[in-house]
């Protein structure tokens, strides 16, 4: 007995097989008609859909066969493989390869096999359509024409079965998309809902605010020879609490707008705009020591002038509220570049943020320092960022200091 050869392209058509994903399933009518009537053109009592596997020849229809499949190493549909047209073996029993082949000399007794290779579209050959005697025999040129156009049939059976399954999978995954548009133009609606709000609450509470200002600065003043210190420091305490008040909502009211707004982009020169941006802060803090270094040239990077400047304000302000009392400020600014993104660094030498705190300081109104801030600044940095589909990270140690990293997308 001689086992069939490997063929060459064995890896791909045991991946093309795989994806009918036909092995091992229960009998179907539309296969079982098929080798029906491919024994009843052949005149044979036995007619197989033989699939071979990577070990074994598997039967999705077996026609006047009991067994489901065989070890592929004795098959005769591995060596039908081989052939574009019918295999025909007219007496097994004659033929070196399969004289003494188990499937001959036992029970089966194997002695005429004709077998059709199935070939899929891309010329891949799957198994075969057999058909199969007791006796010797032989088939005319008719009938291996007709097994050859049943075979074909199989194959476009396979095809259907294969089309079905993709457009199920197509349609369910059609209906997730469906489900998660329609989930995701929800949550935008709500969004804007939100923003809207905030919006129009920061912007109606910011006027009458400035009102009871003014009027708690007035009365104070006017009641000052008046007043006790007690009285007088409430007054403080007061006109403390309605500035941050305002504070608060003028944050708000900006991070509202970046929400909402679409932003253009140009090239920003780096260098002008944090050397601008630190003349403003440094108009309130004239005794502070500060040494600002910048490693120029810093890169050019392609954003929304009025966005990034926010940002930079934002995070230079920070490292002034959070400068530690044991040494001066100190804030080294650089950039780098990828193929992809460039990066602006800011970092500084103040007091630091705990590891357990890092994933909470971009939420609005979190605020790692009581009594300082309002809880917004990082937040809004956050949304600036993502109009700009960039980044913001922050690597930072309570004592070490902070670094924050703005990455830009390049243009």
């Amino acid at each position: 007995m001689k086992s069939a050869a490997i063929p060459d392209n064995e890896s791909a058509r045991l991946t093309a097989l795989n994806e009918y994903n036909i092995l091992d399933t229960l009998a179907e009518q539309a296969y079982d008609q098929l080798t029906d009537l491919a024994s009843s053109v052949c005149g044979t009592p036995i007619a197989l859909i033989s699939l071979i596997d990577e070990k074994r020849q598997w039967f999705k229809s077996h026609h006047g066969l009991d067994a489901q499949e065989t070890p592929r190493d004795i098959a005769f549909c591995a060596h039908a493989l081989h052939h574009d047209d019918v295999f025909e073996i007219q007496d097994s029993r004659q033929d070196e390869r399969f004289h003494d082949n188990p499937l001959v000399t036992g029970p089966t007794q194997m002695i005429f096999y004709a077998g059709a290779p199935l070939i899929t579209p891309s010329g891949l050959r799957l198994g075969t359509l057999c058909v199969i005697d007791h006796k010797p025999s032989h088939l005319s040129t008719l009938q291996k024409k007709q097994l050859v156009i049943i075979a074909k049939q199989v194959v476009t059976q396979l095809e259907l079965r294969k089309a079905g399954r993709i457009q199920h999978d197509l349609l369910a995954q059609s209906r997730s998309l469906e489900q998660s548009l329609l989930l995701t133009k929800s949550l935008e609606a709500k969004n804007k809902e939100l923003e809207q709000f905030v919006y129009t609450v920061s912007h109606d509470l910011k006027s009458p605010l400035v009102t009871i200002n003014g009027f708690t600065s007035m009365l104070a003043k006017e009641l000052s020879t008046h007043t006790t210190e007690k009285q007088k420091h409430r007054f403080q305490r007061i006109l403390e609490n309605m500035t941050h008040m305002g504070d608060l909502l003028t944050n708000l009211l900006e991070l509202s707008r970046v929400m909402k707004a679409e932003i253009s982009k140009e090239p920003i020169d780096l260098t002008r705009l944090i050397e601008q941006s630190w003349q403003r802060l440094m108009t309130g803090h004239r005794e502070m020591k500060v040494d600002l270094v910048l490693a120029k040239p810093l890169h050019c990077i392609w954003a929304n002038q009025t966005l990034l400047s926010q940002c930079v304000d934002n995070l230079l302000s920070n490292a002034i509220r959070y400068r530690s009392a044991e040494h001066n400020l100190k804030l080294n600014v650089h950039t780098e570049e990828s193929d992809a993104w460039v990066s602006l660094f800011i970092n500084d030498n103040g007091i630091g943020i705990a590891r357990s705190d890092q994933k909470r300081v971009f939420q609005v109104f979190e605020q790692i320092n009581d009594g300082q801030g309002t809880g917004i600044g990082l937040s809004l940095i956050k949304a600036a960022m993502e109009k700009h589909n960039g980044l913001v990270n922050l690597v930072s140690e309570l004592g070490q200091g902070s670094c924050f990293e703005l990455r830009f997308p390049k243009a």
